[in-house]
């Protein structure tokens, strides 16, 4: 049986979106380039595609408690570095969230406002002179609903 023109169109189109979707996690998420077990300091090491590395102790990873030293040396990178992979213990774990999970505090968080808040681009700016324009920055409700 054929499939209807329409269905391979709704695929066609999903397709598309996932791939756009794809490519854009690519160059926004951090991805593994590789990732090795180091048994002396118990921590699980992952080079990443921008070339940082991270070490991660085993202790901190919930999934791979209770796993021998040599079950955690197994360890793949699955596809273009989005996931570490353990075929015996059956488990895998997302690059992004792990990262995320070692870096999620609020010092952190913070931080990486800060220094993104000080860099500039063309946006920024072009937002800014529309901002200026209107009679500068929008005030926030809580400060707006304290006047009144």
């Amino acid at each position: 049986m054929a499939m209807p023109e329409w269905i391979k169109k709704e695929l066609r189109t999903n397709f598309a979106r996932a791939s756009r979707a794809g490519r854009q996690a690519a160059k926004t998420e951090p991805r593994a380039a590789c990732a090795v077990y180091d048994a002396k300091a118990k921590a699980l090491q992952i080079e990443l595609t921008n070339g940082a590395a991270i070490s991660v102790p085993v202790k901190l990873i919930p999934a791979l408690k209770g796993a021998s030293p040599s079950e955690v040396r197994l360890v793949e990178v699955l596809g273009r570095g989005g996931g570490l992979h353990w075929e015996a213990l059956d488990v895998d774990l997302s690059v992004p969230g792990l990262v995320s999970s070692v870096f999620a505090g609020p010092e952190w968080m913070a931080e990486l406002g800060r220094v993104g808040g000080r860099r500039s681009s063309a946006a920024k700016a072009a937002a800014a002179r529309r901002n200026g324009r209107k009679g500068g920055r929008p005030r926030s409700r809580a400060t707006a609903d304290t006047s009144t």
